[in-house]
């Protein structure tokens, strides 16, 4: 196997196109990535930071005294007329939303600015404001109506914004539904209680966790690390075709070599590629970017684990498409697999972003490609650095990887073109 393996590391070495782009162009992913979305991942919030104009419609004083007057004309007993007029006066929705929006938790995200309707909307189209907030007329009393009385009909408020895709639209939008949502669940409980107590609606951004949060360019160092490590499999699967096409692979099989020999040197070729690609990504960023700590050998040992792990699955996954190719004895596979299949184990795999909204199923076949269990090990590992977070993901990478090189054995053609 030795002859084998020497001539494959030589192919590999002689496509320097090949091996550029295997290296260097998942790190020129990381640092456009890396950079753009830095804000989100890590948590600060100045990529969120945002503008809002506030237009108010109507006199909200003036509001609150007409339901007021109207609660005395009902000939409620004084008790309950009295409650109502308090509840009218300290549950101002419109009051509620600005103290909301002016809360010292979100000061360092939200600006808030009253304006008029023709301004703010001036201020929109100008995209000196991200949003307009508007409270229209009648909009405190039908609310409030709503809110004691339980009258169908109700307040609405109105969101304007510059760009409908931006993440502070994304934010803005749930801030506000969290805030339609508390008000009308309170005041639901306070009518079924019988009690007409003020709502009290308070919001922020809070980190659940006690660890620092993944980075973006920690995520996306790791996310394009297992996403090109797969190429390496249609690399070898290309090779392998053109030995078939220059009769290199008829002499190999009219010398009755195990297919096992063949395949195996494929496999550790492809393993010491990934293993190599895999070393400079992480260290290139440690470096550059000061993704990881890089004086840490308990931390980098872990990665080492791992990545050897991930290196002989990505090498059986290059014997299976070796073997399919020269079944077929044809350039397709290779080209398929680079131009569809890898893009589709990235997605599922969660190398371009996060699976944590999609559906369950999605989320379960990415946990059993080696992408995807690979980036789940080294997001357990860089979370929590135990040895016992990483025998799940591993074990998957390990099994999926036995499947691969079974499925190779039986595909592979033999002497005579028979399986």
């Amino acid at each position: 196997m030795g002859a084998f393996l020497i001539k494959d590391i030589m192919l590999l070495l002689r496509d320097r196109s090949e091996l550029l782009i295997l290296l260097a162009m998942p790190f020129l992913l990381i640092a456009i990535l890396g950079f753009s979305l830095r804000g989100i991942f890590s948590g600060d919030l100045e990529a969120l930071e945002m503008d809002i104009a506030l237009v108010s419609q109507e006199d909200e004083a003036q509001a609150v005294a007409s339901l007021q007057s109207d609660i005395e004309e009902m000939g409620l007993p004084p008790e309950e007329t009295q409650a109502l007029k308090q509840a009218a006066e300290s549950a101002s929705p419109q009051t509620m939303l600005v103290s909301l929006l002016e809360d010292e938790s979100l000061s360092e995200l939200i600006t808030i600015e009253r304006m008029g309707r023709a301004e703010a909307q001036e201020s929109l189209d100008e995209e000196t404001v991200d949003a307009v907030i508007t409270l229209p007329q009648g909009f405190t009393e039908d609310s409030l109506r709503n809110m004691l009385f339980g009258e169908s009909k109700s307040g609405e408020l109105e969101l304007l914004v510059a760009d409908l895709s931006s993440p502070q639209t994304d934010v803005l939008k749930s801030i506000l539904n969290e805030f339609v949502r508390t008000v009308n669940f309170e005041a639901s409980i306070s009518r079924l209680s019988g009690q007409q107590s003020a709502t009290e609606v308070s919001g922020g951004i809070e980190t659940i966790t006690a660890r620092q949060p993944i980075t973006s360019f920690q995520y996306y160092t790791i996310g394009m690390a297992v996403m090109f490590v797969l190429f390496v499999g249609s690399t070898i699967a290309g090779q392998a075709n053109l030995e078939q096409k220059q009769m290199v692979f008829d002499r190999i099989r009219l010398s009755n070599r195990p297919p096992l020999l063949y395949l195996s040197s494929k496999a550790i070729a492809a393993a010491a590629i990934v293993s190599v690609q895999l070393t400079l990504l992480f260290g290139l960023s440690a470096l550059l970017f000061q993704t990881f700590a890089a004086d840490s050998w308990a931390f980098w040992s872990g990665i080492a684990i791992i990545s050897i792990v991930l290196a002989l699955s990505v090498g059986c996954l290059a014997a299976l498409m070796v073997a399919i190719t020269l079944r077929l004895e044809s350039d397709a596979v290779p080209a398929i697999f680079s131009g569809g299949v890898i893009s589709l184990m990235a997605f599922v795999g969660g190398s371009f972003m996060p699976l944590d909204g999609m559906p369950e199923m999605l989320r379960a076949i990415g946990n059993w490609t080696p992408n995807g269990a690979a980036l789940s090990a080294y997001f357990s590992w860089l979370l929590e650095p135990e040895l016992g977070q990483l025998t799940g993901p591993l074990l998957r990478i390990a099994v999926v990887a036995v499947i691969f090189l079974l499925l190779a054995l039986a595909i592979f053609p033999r002497k005579g073109g028979a399986a």
